[in-house]
């Protein structure tokens, strides 16, 4: 089977309304190939070892949700730049980016995910970064223990896990924001919520978590962010009838 890249990519900007959001990422497809895809492997890093993996297996398209191209970084390429996109062109490889847009949708984003992997509904879009909502505060039926909430997470997300329980015992509402967002720790606090999930630990965070008696996991960047790539490779597959798999490194940080 194979498919137009021009079909992939409007599958994706369509479905990620990737037009809708202000990011420094130049979100939507940003390496084209030959114009025709086989296959599509998906991760979380447009790196040199996601490239060479996907060539490996056949790929023709990747799919990430940090890909090469953040405001004018590909001004020069040059160095490692030239690296990536010289691999990228040699192998034939297209490359698709979302950022932003992947972390703040309500079906296939890196946040929805993480908060149905962890049994949480009702999802109400929160937390602000930059002008955009890019989280989401959901509850439990029951309030549960904090230690039990952290298990669901080792199970479900990373079992290398950095805690800060500096809030209430039981845990039913949680707010998740997917990545480096220990920064927002202090929204979590203002919305009242028994406990916050988000990627990169900093000591801004735990500050933040101490003076707000705010319970706080951070669960890795990595390991937060590949949910939503993981749930576009099953997108493309349903709806273009692709091979489309995620290649998870599990890079612990």
């Amino acid at each position: 089977m194979n498919a137009p890249l021009k079909t992939l990519v409007a599958l994706l900007d369509e479905t990620l309304a990737i037009d809708a959001f202000r990011d420094t990422s130049n979100n939507g497809l940003q390496i084209a190939n030959n114009g025709t895809v086989t296959r599509v492997v998906a991760g979380v890093d447009a790196s040199l070892r996601l490239l060479r993996e996907a060539a490996a297996r056949g790929a023709d398209c990747v799919v990430c949700h940090h890909g090469l191209s953040w405001g004018d970084s590909l001004k020069r390429i040059t160095g490692l730049n030239h690296r990536l996109v010289a691999f990228a062109l040699e192998h034939n490889i297209a490359v698709y980016a979302a950022h932003l847009p992947l972390d703040a949708h309500p079906r296939y984003g890196n946040n929805a995910q993480l908060c149905r992997a962890l049994g949480l509904s009702g999802l109400k879009p929160a937390f602000a970064y930059h002008g955009e909502t890019i989280g989401f505060t959901a509850a439990y039926a029951k309030a549960i223990p904090f230690s039990a909430f952290c298990g669901r997470v080792r199970a479900s997300v990373s079992p290398d896990i950095r805690v800060l329980d500096f809030g209430p015992e039981g845990v039913k509402t949680v707010g998740v924001v997917s990545g480096g967002a220990s920064d927002m720790i202090d929204q979590a606090a203002e919305l009242g919520l028994d406990a916050y999930l988000t990627g990169e630990p900093s000591l801004q965070g735990y500050n933040q978590a101490e003076h707000l008696n705010q319970n706080v996991i951070f669960a890795g960047h990595y390991a937060t962010e590949t949910f939503g790539v993981r749930a576009l490779a099953a997108l493309i597959a349903r709806k273009l009838k692709l091979p489309a798999e995620l290649v998870d490194f599990k890079i612990p940080y």
